[in-house]
């Protein structure tokens, strides 16, 4: 790469430090958890924006496409599908929960103790595997452009993350998601510009297989249908989600952020998805994760391609951050405040703190073993979307359901997920996520039918 290229970086990392540096250090725990919930509609739509569209839903959905061809669009946009029908009807029920810092103590307040519990620790699992992904994603990113082995940038480029996710909370993250949104949003799309495609689909046509443009890119009904399913229902209220909707200022403003965010995610998705198909076409070599980096390099000129890899590295670190800070706040609120109770607000904080620099350990960790990005991404999914996701929505929209059939739930969809996964393979080419949430929805339905028919007699 030029020198230009690396001033333009170094400049962008320079911009965020200075946020960082400029940001007041947190010192009460409803900051460092939630904002002290004052988020306005805009930030909340920049900073879940920046969060969402993390390196999977670029690096690697790009690499799909370039594999497949325009399926991706149609599998990819189930993700801001379900942010605007999450942000009309259940960001709103979330942000009511004013006394709540995380979204296990949400679960709790509606289900127990006992879901309280579980999801911390789904919680704080998921968030470290998430962030070891988004690392490996860091890693890959400076290896292509540098020479660097990837396995070092992974152990380093995790540390300045570290630092200010522990520093300012979430303050800082979301101050720094803004930047990062800002330039992602500008630089990606201009890589279509350089490949000299962007009014002309009709050439780009001419130059892909024709399976690329079909509907189902090959997959067979199944597997089309299972993906789209673990993508719908994935990514549903994750935690670093659910803390934008504790932390905006109301209810109306939670729904406007999570609305606003999932129809950028549209224009987003083609973008990303066309990109993809332009190298897989113009780079018959490149292959997986690379596909977007690759086409980078052939494309952009000198700046150009500085300032795109800036918008690169905002999104792998306004993901990391977001899950660092999640799973730090799931360790202190819902697994340590529930073994000690009386634990002060400082008390609290101090633990969470703490807890980012052990979580980052635990993502390099993974981050050393992990390959391909969406198949990471679909396993930590299959943690999450069995045993969390339906129950948490529908005691949002039905205050009134029984505790018992939220535990029941997570206990059968953590089970069957893991028989279908790791006992059967996924038959059918059918992923685990789908009969996980399958027997999580039959589990809470038997058991709310039976204490319902027990509080009639």
């Amino acid at each position: 790469m030029h020198w230009i290229d690396w001033t333009v970086v170094a400049a962008y990392i320079g911009a965020l430090g200075l946020v960082t540096v400029k940001a007041r250090r947190t010192r009460q725990l409803e900051d460092f958890t939630v904002a002290s919930r004052d988020m306005p509609r805009a930030m909340v739509f920049a900073t879940l924006s920046a969060t969402y569209i993390g390196p999977a839903y670029t690096l690697g959905i790009a690499g799909n496409a370039a594999d497949r061809g325009y399926v991706w669009f149609l599998i990819a946009m189930m993700v801001p599908l379900q942010t605007v029908l999450v942000g009309r009807w259940v960001a709103p029920k979330l942000r009511e929960f004013s006394g709540c810092h995380s979204v296990g103590q949400v679960m709790g307040e509606i289900y127990g103790p006992a879901a309280r519990w579980a999801t911390g620790v789904l919680s704080f699992l998921f968030n470290s595997f998430v962030v070891g992904l988004i690392a490996r994603a860091f890693g890959e990113v400076v290896s292509v452009f540098t020479g660097i082995p990837a396995e070092v940038v992974i152990i380093f480029g995790t540390l300045p993350v570290i630092f200010y996710a522990s520093w300012g909370g979430v303050k800082t993250v979301m101050l720094t998601d803004a930047v990062q949104f800002a330039a992602l949003a500008v630089s990606i799309p201009s890589l279509i510009l350089f490949s000299g495609y962007l009014f002309d689909f009709n050439a780009l046509a001419a130059s892909v297989p024709q399976a690329h443009l079909s509907w189902h890119g090959g997959y067979s009904m199944p597997e089309l249908t299972g993906l789209l399913i673990t993508f719908f229902f994935g990514e549903i209220l994750l935690p670093p989600y659910c803390v934008r909707a504790l932390a905006a200022k109301n209810p109306r403003h939670a729904r406007d952020g999570f609305m606003a965010a999932g129809l950028f995610g549209f224009p987003w998705m083609f973008v990303v998805v066309t990109i993809g198909i332009i190298g897989g076409a113009s780079l018959p070599a490149a292959s997986g994760d690379t596909v977007f980096l690759q086409t980078m390099q052939t494309f952009l000129p000198v700046g150009i391609l500085g300032f795109v890899l800036a918008g690169i590295f905002g999104i792998i670190m306004s993901s990391q951050d977001s899950c660092l800070h999640s799973a730090s706040v799931a360790f202190s609120i819902d697994l340590y405040q529930m073994a000690r109770p009386k634990a002060s607000a400082e008390t609290l904080l101090k633990y969470s703190q703490y807890a980012v620099g052990v979580i980052g350990v635990i993502a390099i960790v993974f981050a050393l073993k992990v390959q391909g990005l969406v198949e990471a991404l679909t396993i930590v999914y299959t943690m999450w979307a069995p045993t969390v996701v339906a129950p948490l929505v529908i005691g949002l929209l039905w205050r009134k359901a029984p505790r018992a059939s939220g535990v029941a739930a997570m206990a059968a969809g953590a089970l069957a997920a893991a028989v279908w996964e790791w006992g059967l393979g996924n038959p059918y080419g059918v992923p685990s996520l789908v009969a996980g949430l399958a027997a999580n929805q039959v589990a809470f339905w038997a058991v709310a039918l039976q204490q319902l028919r027990k509080v009639k007699s």
